[in-house]
């Protein structure tokens, strides 16, 4: 064991094709003596898959019991660990967990490193038609429709692109509430991105309404929104 503490590695993971993982990150993962996992069996099942080859422990982190797993690893780190954050998919923290192991990681003088590789967030802005800077981004926001709405509300006098995320059984309730919150803005949304059926669409929130019913998978959207006076 190691006299100087670990190093926590932040580690992006493809959000649908699995070749998009990095040289690096397969490095790092491979030689890590902990990888903390959103989902342990999903993790397991992703590094057979993929042919990455570790021998380290895999242990559960996520969002319901991220204040224990970051309390448990942080003594690990300090003893001279390697740990390897990762999500199901795409990057730690983006809209998943991990903000608690991070900030006690630095708060207690731990190196914090970012394997970076596939985000949702950027790989939709990338493909984008609609301006991009200013950039707000909201991930997930409540399905509760009162919550949804005063949310929107807090951003009416944003004028820029805003992403979010939302899942096949409510994004029509989300652009519904987008439209009346802010108007019928131009969107871009991205649906299953990466993955065999990927799938993009361009238009404005109301057109959106009319094509997105029966559409599945998982979806990101830009909405090119403009202050509300």
């Amino acid at each position: 064991m190691s006299n100087l503490p670990g190093i926590l590695y932040v580690v992006s993971l493809p959000i649908g094709n699995a070749s998009d993982i990095s040289t690096r990150a397969r490095e790092v993962l491979s030689g890590v003596n902990i990888i903390a996992a959103e989902d342990t069996r999903k993790a397991r099942e992703w590094f057979q898959r993929t042919g990455i080859r570790t021998e380290a422990r895999i242990l559960a982190s996520h969002s319901h019991n991220e204040n224990n797993s970051a309390k448990g690893l942080l003594p690990l780190l300090h003893n001279g660990e390697n740990i390897a954050l990762v999500s199901d998919a795409g990057t730690p923290r983006i809209s998943d967990p991990g903000y608690t192991l991070v900030k006690t990681a630095h708060a207690e003088g731990i190196v914090v490193i970012p394997i970076p590789g596939a985000c949702a967030l950027t790989t939709l802005v990338s493909v984008s038609p609609l301006p991009v800077e200013p950039l707000l981004f909201l991930g997930f926001i409540s399905p509760k429709s009162g919550t949804r709405l005063n949310t929107l509300a807090r951003y009416n006098d944003f004028e820029g692109s805003v992403v979010l995320y939302e899942s096949v059984h409510r994004i029509e309730k989300l652009l519904a509430a987008l439209k009346t919150s802010w108007g019928n803005c131009e969107v871009f949304i991205g649906r299953e991105m990466t993955k065999t059926h990927e799938e993009y669409f361009f238009g404005n929130l109301e057109t959106a309404l009319s094509w997105v019913p029966g559409k599945k998978g998982e979806f990101a959207i830009c909405v090119f929104k403009k202050r509300l006076m």
